[in-house]
């Protein structure tokens, strides 16, 4: 095939946007229209036949599922591969999507190497992509690793572990920067993260386990450490609200055996 054509489908105009950009990065021939709902949809598929189709659950108008039941009672989209993209992750969702004939299912957030491995898995087994798309694709993804790699082996030797106890969950880090006043701890992008001007307790710790210090403070920032919507780890400051003197002074003794 000369050109893929594909549908996006999706009510939040950041994620069309986004998934537009990974689709055009990995198959650069590409043909993207992008839509907010399935009504949209269902006129640009009437009006033209696509080749892979990724929408969103939850939109106004007309529903995701909505969408791929009506694809699928069509001759011409019957077998036309469909992506659900959503945050609907339920196992009832799933096995809805899954009786209504979905290809495959990818849950927000995602990475850009995600959507193109789903992407390729579910256009080569039908031979819809050429060898050359899948190997340019193949490509890419290794690329964009490659440049991922080095950064994360740049990473400055951590200064020490802690734990950051908020209301509601227990973040494990790695101290990035400390001081008397604040300390700066990275955690791992699991999508939840402390909230901003809460309360929490760092536990602080040396690399070898041993403790320091459990002190009192609030978050001050949470930012991620690379500006992208994917960043692997996320940069939280605690600003301490703590004057116990024994407390400051093993913190104190830390932080010169660290400089």
């Amino acid at each position: 095939m000369s050109k893929l054509k594909v549908l996006v489908v999706d009510d939040a105009r950041f994620i069309r946007e986004r998934v537009t950009s990974m689709v055009r990065d990995a198959f650069p021939e590409s043909v993207v229209d992008a839509f907010e709902n399935g009504r949209d949809a269902v006129k640009a598929m009437q009006a033209r036949q696509y080749d892979l189709i990724l929408c969103d659950w939850e939109m106004p108008q007309m529903s995701g599922l909505e969408l791929l039941q009506w694809t699928r009672s069509r001759p011409e989209y019957n077998t036309v591969p469909f992506l659900m993209v959503t945050s609907r992750g339920e196992r009832e969702y799933v096995l809805k999507a899954i009786q209504a004939g979905v290809n495959d299912y990818l849950g927000k957030p995602f990475t850009s190497e995600q959507l193109v491995q789903k992407i390729v898995k579910a256009l080569g087994k039908g031979g819809r992509l050429s060898l050359e798309q899948q190997e340019r694709a193949a490509k890419l993804l290794q690329e964009d690793k490659s440049r991922k790699e080095p950064a994360a082996k740049s990473m400055p030797k951590p200064k020490g572990l802690a734990q950051l106890r908020c209301s509601d969950q227990t973040f494990k880090c790695a101290i990035k920067d400390l001081t008397l006043r604040e300390v700066k701890v990275v955690i791992k992008n699991e999508h939840v993260f402390p909230v901003l001007l809460e309360q929490v307790v760092v536990d602080i710790e040396q690399l070898s386990g041993d403790s320091v210090a459990r002190i009192n403070g609030f978050v001050l920032s949470v930012q991620a450490t690379e500006a992208r919507m994917d960043s692997p780890y996320v940069e939280v400051r605690v600003q301490f609200a703590d004057d116990d003197p024994d407390k400051m002074a093993h913190l104190s003794k830390y932080i010169a055996s660290v400089r």
